[in-house]
């Protein structure tokens, strides 16, 4: 596997060609594996777009399973979306993490059939903590909610870079 090419779902992921932001292949095959050998994320049918050190897009179909009793994008589905995103972001600087605590703030709800996107980057990068951000966004542009995260840093994804 290249720098430049990560797979999932079957289709080449957008990889930035920027050598500041390069990401070692071990650290893109741990993405990679944690997207395929997760049920939940699987299940939301959530799918890497873009990885950059630092910075992951993922995207989610606002499908009627995540919706709620008015035909929106449940607050919970978004935010998975959101945590995962910035979980994903987390991975990119080779750290495993796990969330201590999140903040959402939904601007705009999510209609059922949206197409969402969800990018996150790092705000604080610790040795023992991370702090992320997020934003989710339909196809239109707009930013429908918006997140940010603590993390506690439980290890490296892989052996020291």
């Amino acid at each position: 596997m290249s720098l430049l090419s990560l797979y999932c779902h079957g289709e080449a992921v957008k990889m930035e060609d920027n050598s500041s932001n390069e990401i070692n292949e071990q650290v893109l095959a741990h993405l990679h594996n944690f997207y395929h050998e997760n049920p939940y994320v699987q299940l939301l049918g959530i799918k890497v777009e873009s990885v950059e050190r630092g910075r992951v897009t993922l995207s989610m179909e606002s499908e009627e399973k995540l919706s709620n009793f008015y035909h929106i994008a449940h607050g919970g589905a978004l935010m998975s979306l959101a945590d995962t995103a910035m979980g994903a972001t987390c991975l990119s600087v080779n750290k495993k993490v796990v969330t201590q605590s999140m903040n959402s703030f939904f601007l705009k709800a999510a209609s059922e059939g949206a197409h969402l996107t969800a990018t996150g980057h790092i705000l604080h990068n610790g040795r023992k903590t991370l702090v992320c951000e997020t934003e989710i966004r339909d196809e239109e542009g707009t930013v429908l909610c918006k997140a940010t995260a603590n993390f506690f840093v439980i290890g490296q994804c892989v052996a020291e870079l």
